[in-house]
This record gives C-alpha cells, structure tokens and sequence, in this order.
C-alpha cells in the first residue's frame, strides 16, 4: 500500500513576495490547524506560512513513525523556494530534526534554519504514560492536563474528547518507537527553543540538543508545552531575529 505523504498547506494569504517559506510541523495530536493563524503574525515579516498535512492513504496498512513521516516531508519540501525555515514543534520538532538528519545525508535542499519547539533531544526519558497505545483515556487525560494549552470542555466531550486522546496516543506511540540514527552531527543551522514552564521539557534538557547540533542557539519563552500557540508573536520575532543574525554573520563572511 502507499506510504504517509506529507502535504503543505498554505496558511492565509501569502505575501505577494515573500522573504521566506516557514514550514510549520504539528505537535503530537495536532493538525495543520494548529498554525491557521501564523500568517497573520509571520506575513508582515516577509514569511509565507505553510504547515505540513499528513495523508495516510485509505486502507494502507504501513504504520507510520518518525522516520516515515521525515523521509514524506523531505521529499515535500523538494520544490520550495529558498529561503526556507523548518519549525517543528514537540513530535513535530522530533521530525523535523530527523527531515533535516535525511537532507544534509542525501545533499537535497537543506532550510536556512531548523527551529525545534518544545522538545527533549531523541533519546531522552520520556514523561508520557508507558506503553503508550494501552494506556486508559483517564491516565491520557491526566497527561493532558498537566502539559496545559487544551480547553477541558474538548478533554470531557463525550465525542471529540475521545478521538482527541486517541490522536494523541498515536502520534506519541511514533515517539515511543522513534529509535534515532544519528551517526554524526548536524552541520545546519539550529535553533531550540523552550519554554520555562514546560512541565513535560524540562529546560535543564535542552541543553541535550548539542550533542546533535552543537552550535545550536538556545532560547527560553515564557509559557507552557504549548508556548508556541500561547504566543506566536514571540516566536516570530525569535525566528526573524535568528535570521537576521544568519544574514549578519553570512555578510561577513
């Protein structure tokens, strides 16, 4: 059967000439939605906002995991226009780490920086419940509870509630599988970013990131797990500053 493909969509208006191309990667039980209202904070800073849309075709009976998800977006990201930036956020920062790994191995189009959100570096002890796809609704509610960013009213819907935890189960059971392949440092462009009231990433692990990427810049927000949808603005000017810091020191040389 085919394999997950990875769509990127287009989120609002784009600039009429945009500086660059902000690939946005959900986190685990998230969607594209996540990022439906990025264009208006990123666009009037030059950025086109594209976040990526995973479509596992009907009655395919490959299971899906990070590696597999990175090599479809990989392949996505083939045509874009450069310049272009990759964020992920939680599992999303997990794959695009692991798109970026796939790139710099196979000499394709490499983004101008990588931004990994809200993320403990591959490897790391993991805060969700064990055995993940055997876990009960009430140990993944409580899970949820603890990161914040979800409104309880979806949490105690007799019917999104439900399909909500069991999204959420899948994509954390790819972490619980994802067994890293790094046999040597990334040479792009990274940047981490964490958040101080991070429950589930801890900003002591950050740090962790540079065995990976040794010359990643480190940034700590204000907020929760969810700090990148609690306050896009501040990640934006983040992302426009580690850029202009790139344009800076690329002038230079």
């Amino acid at each position: 059967m085919s394999a997950e493909q990875a769509a990127l969509v287009t989120m609002g208006a784009e600039p009429p000439k945009p500086d660059r191309t902000l690939v946005c990667v959900p986190h685990a039980g998230g969607s594209a939605v996540a990022f439906h209202s990025w264009h208006r904070v990123f666009g009037p800073h030059g950025f086109a906002v594209r976040a990526v849309h995973w479509d596992r075709p009907a009655g395919s009976e490959r299971r899906s995991g990070v590696e597999r998800r990175a090599a479809a977006l990989a392949n996505a990201v083939r045509e874009l226009p450069e310049p272009w930036i990759l964020l992920g956020h939680s599992l999303g920062a997990l794959i695009a780490a692991e798109t970026l790994r796939l790139l710099e191995d196979s000499a394709g189009p490499l983004p101008e920086r990588t931004v990994l959100c809200a993320a403990a570096p591959p490897g790391s002890r993991r805060t969700f419940p064990p055995d993940v796809l055997r876990a009960s609704d009430a140990h993944m509610a409580a899970y949820v509870r603890r990161l914040g960013g979800t409104d309880e009213s979806l949490l105690t819907d007799p019917e999104f509630g439900p399909q909500l935890l069991a999204g959420l189960r899948a994509d954390l059971d790819l972490i619980e599988r994802y067994t890293p392949e790094f046999t040597r440092p990334l040479t792009s462009p990274v940047s981490v970013y964490g958040a101080a009231a991070d429950h589930d990433v801890p900003v002591a692990s950050l740090e962790g990131w540079r065995e990976l990427a040794p010359e990643a810049r480190i940034r700590v927000f204000d907020g929760t797990h969810f700090f990148p949808h609690e306050d896009p603005a501040a990640v934006c000017r983040a992302v426009t500053a580690d850029c202009t810091q790139d344009d800076r020191e690329r002038a230079r040389d």
